[in-house]
């Protein structure tokens, strides 16, 4: 197809127009008819000129609703102005790359129906207005209400609860929130992410029985082995003290061995059973109690281990706020093992527990000069049997237990427990127990 300019028509019309005047006015004729002719002959230039444009424009126009309509096949034709024609082939390009970009997309969402419908755990998207927008087969399975060829209320289709308190909370708070919750008597780990582009929010559900299982049998083979493991050693231990009253030297030094690793197999044990009991029963024995008697009970029971040593322990209590509500029994073991831990790294000087009780929490500190605790050991010095010096603690006799049962007591109590050490210069721990939590 010839293509003509439009910048070369629109000068060809107009220099007919003007070789058109140049001879009408050399004839002598009069003004009027030559305007007339004039008029004329400018009315069939714009007449030419529109109908060259308008059907460029109509073929460009008809091409791009056809696209707006969804049809992306289209193409604008080869047009014989150049100018149109130009315009035309980008259009043709930009058409091209939205094919790609769509054609990408699709597989993408493809693939994602597929994940989606594969997940095994329940999958759900909710918009602004609170309508169920999406969710996967295992989400129709564990809720029978819902509906997916119509859009549902979320609280049309769940009647659970926790579950739709869950979504309120979160609704009105972009936190990354994780809860657990139980529904036809399965577990279930629940969590949910804000999109604020789409206004929507997507909520996972992920069934979480076996865990449970696997961690209950744990805990089961733990609290039977220990009760195994007590008698025999109960047994070992009564014999080697017995056995000490005839013992020779040599025999005393092997009894002595067998008796100290007897007793921390013992304390092992102990605590091992500690620990599951504080895991299993989630609930505190309340009272209020007298701060400075409580910590001058606790230095009681722990002067006895500082006889031998060249360590001195100090209790400071602000008789401010004298009384706080805590679970004694649980609150007394925190301290039992802080000190503990302490002394077994500190070979002189002194522990000091500082304590301060507001309206709002109660404030503990326990420090220590000891040889304090390497930066890369803190994040993990809570994790059961975790030992931050492995050749020092062999001549110990802590379990690896001790902090992590101190963990577990003072998140019981709502409250929170820090660490903060040096190497060769002290290890200082923070508790803070909240009083509105606690009480």
């Amino acid at each position: 197809m010839e293509k003509h300019s439009l910048n070369g028509t629109l000068i060809i019309f107009n220099a007919f127009n003007l070789i058109l005047l140049g001879v009408l006015l050399r004839s002598g004729m009069q003004l009027f008819p030559i305007l007339l002719i004039m008029l004329l002959s400018t009315s069939l230039v714009q007449f030419l000129t529109f109908r060259l444009l308008n059907r460029q424009y109509r073929e460009i126009k008809d091409i791009t609703e056809k696209v707006s309509m969804g049809d992306h096949s289209q193409r604008v034709p080869t047009l014989n102005v150049e100018e149109f024609n130009e315009l035309g082939l980008s259009i043709n390009k930009m058409l091209g790359r939205l094919d790609s970009t769509i054609g990408h997309l699709a597989i993408h969402r493809e693939e994602l129906r597929l994940i989606v419908g594969t997940i095994q755990d329940a999958l759900w998207s909710i918009n602004s207005e609170g309508k169920i927008e999406w969710a996967n087969t295992a989400f129709a399975e564990l809720f029978d209400l819902y509906d997916e060829t119509r859009m549902q209320y979320y609280w049309e289709v769940i009647r659970e609860v926790s579950l739709l308190s869950y979504i309120r909370e979160f609704d009105s708070s972009s936190e990354h929130r994780i809860q657990e919750i139980s529904l036809a008597g399965h577990t279930y780990l629940l969590s949910g992410s804000q999109n604020p582009d789409a206004q929507r929010m997507v909520l996972l559900m992920q069934n979480i029985d076996d865990i449970h299982r696997a961690e209950q049998m744990k805990k089961d083979f733990i609290v039977n082995l220990a009760h195994e493991l007590r008698t025999p050693l109960t047994a070992i231990k009564g014999f080697s003290e017995a056995m000490e009253e005839t013992a020779d030297q040599q025999n005393m030094r092997y009894l002595k061995i067998i008796k100290n690793h007897t007793n921390r197999l013992i304390n092992l044990i102990n605590d091992l059973q500690t620990l599951i009991r504080l895991e299993q029963n989630y609930s505190i024995n309340l009272q209020e109690i007298d701060l400075v008697t409580f910590f001058d009970n606790i230095k009681l029971i722990l002067d006895p281990l500082f006889e031998d040593k060249d360590v001195e322990l100090k209790v400071d209590i602000d008789p401010t706020h004298p009384r706080f509500c805590v679970d004694p029994f649980k609150f007394e073991q925190i301290f039992i093992n802080l000190v503990e831990n302490s002394l077994r790294y500190t070979e002189k000087g002194q522990i000091l527990i500082k304590g301060k009780a507001t309206e709002s929490d109660l404030t503990i500190t326990i420090n220590d000069n000891g040889s304090g605790i390497a930066p890369e050991h803190l994040p993990r010095i809570f994790e059961r049997f975790y030992v931050a010096d492995p050749s020092r603690n062999r001549n110990s006799s802590g379990t690896g237990l001790g902090l992590a049962i101190v963990k577990h007591i003072v998140v019981l109590h709502k409250g929170t427990i820090e660490v903060d050490s040096t190497l060769g210069v002290g290890t200082t721990f923070k508790i803070v127990i909240p009083a509105n939590n606690a009480s």
